[in-house]
């Protein structure tokens, strides 16, 4: 049975470049960003991830749609080629911006609080387009000595969150991962399910037909049961749990969209097969 794929939202790190290829400033291969934006002319290509717009906007001009920390800022873009490239059309913000303010004050107190209990402790802050600071990342991944002691940092963040402030519509939101030394603080609850309903929510009439989903890790598992395609792509010696319906090796991603494109977006599960495709239905 075929389906014709009508949009195509995907994670950015660890899936549309290796994870494991720290030298390449996390930037999309050329190849694969050429056929993204050719299948961009056609269907919407949309990006959801923990990543901030700073980081993620010029590395992806083929976006119809990009998703910022997991659903907290989504920005639609007006693809109409121009000189400039593609423009802002609309922003939205998971919070009012009092909120924001007074979350991002207090997530730059917890960083404080945790580089001094932690020295060494690596940490990445997120801001939103216009630079309220909506998310932070503790990630201990070059410290081995932090490795083994993963559950006294996680709660060590946990008792710190539970103390920051909240209103009646949300609260700060920990994530962790059982696979990967680092964890998220986010000004507000979210996760790539939610994120993947506001993309929906701005794609108009292509919501109403099969959605593929591209990810790599734990955290798009929300997002892989929302799709109607899911497809795991494999980039590193990691094997994480993921929901999702297939398995592929990020090396054939790009052959993958080619043969998508190819077929008028019918996606059947031959399209993942090859010589040297490996393929799991999960």
């Amino acid at each position: 049975m075929t389906k014709r794929v009508c949009a195509i939202i995907s994670d950015y790190n660890g899936t549309l470049y290796p994870a494991s290829n720290s030298k390449s400033k996390d930037a999309i291969p050329k190849e694969l960003e050429i056929i993204l934006s050719e299948i961009a002319d056609h269907i919407p290509v949309c990006i959801l991830s923990r990543n901030d717009y700073e980081s993620l906007g010029g590395r992806v001009p083929f976006a119809n749609i990009v998703s910022c920390i997991l659903g907290i800022e989504t920005i639609v873009f007006d693809r109409t080629k121009t000189k400039k490239g593609c423009k802002v059309k609309t922003r939205h913000l998971l919070l009012e911006r009092d909120i924001l303010h007074r979350r991002g004050y207090a997530l730059n107190q917890l960083a404080r609080d945790v580089g001094i209990k932690f020295p060494g402790i690596e940490t990445v802050r997120r801001f939103t387009y216009d630079g309220l600071l909506a998310s932070i990342t503790f990630d201990w991944r070059n410290h081995k000595e932090y490795r083994r002691n993963y559950w006294i940092i996680t709660q060590y963040v946990k008792e710190k969150v539970s103390t920051m402030p909240r209103d009646c519509s949300s609260s700060p939101f920990l994530q962790t991962y059982d696979s990967y030394p680092f964890l998220d603080v986010h000004a507000a609850q979210c996760d790539k399910g939610f994120g993947f309903d506001r993309i929906i929510a701005e794609m108009d009439d292509y919501s109403k037909g099969p959605i593929l989903y591209l990810g790599d890790s734990e955290n798009d598992n929300p997002a892989f049961r929302k799709a109607d395609i899911s497809i795991g792509v494999s980039s590193s010696k990691k094997s994480p749990k993921l929901d999702c319906q297939y398995l592929i090796e990020y090396n054939h991603l790009s052959r993958f969209l080619r043969r998508l494109q190819d077929n008028d977006f019918e996606f059947h599960k031959e399209l993942l097969t090859g010589s040297s495709f490996r393929v799991d239905s999960v």
